[in-house]
């Protein structure tokens, strides 16, 4: 991502008529990259650039209107091993952001890694040879 300015923003998303907040960056008036992944979606991840109807649902809810263009990269959700500590994650994660890709944890134990359509990186080779010269 660049290094725009990253704002809030509370969207509705009627299809899945759920309502939530994401961290985004203004691209024009009703259009917005996200830079984050949304766990409870497949279309809203990290990268992809979303428009929201002009009018909002209420004061400060924007209505989400259509994804304008897919993420430039890949989503892969891995369970993360137990026997693995933080900072041993870490140095995948490390791994991850040299390729040009972006991390993040959920739940305690779920991965999201977003990483570019032309990298070659494997995350769990990586993790695997981490629990094993363990």
């Amino acid at each position: 991502m660049n290094e725009e300015e990253i704002i809030d923003i509370k969207m509705y998303v009627p299809k899945e008529a759920s309502t939530g907040t994401y961290e985004v960056i203004r691209i024009s008036e009703n259009r917005y990259k996200l830079t984050h992944n949304n766990p409870f979606s497949e279309i809203l991840t990290y990268g992809t650039i979303i428009d929201v109807l002009p009018e909002k649902k209420d004061k400060d809810t924007f209505v989400f209107k259509r994804v304008y263009a897919e993420s430039e990269f890949n989503l892969e959700v891995i369970g993360l091993p137990m026997s693995l500590n933080e900072t041993e994650m870490r140095v995948v994660g490390q791994m991850i952001i040299a390729e040009g890709g972006y991390w993040e944890v959920f739940f305690g134990g779920m991965g999201y890694v977003n990483l570019p359509k032309t990298s070659q990186l494997n995350v769990i080779d990586e993790l695997n040879k981490l629990i094993r010269e363990k």
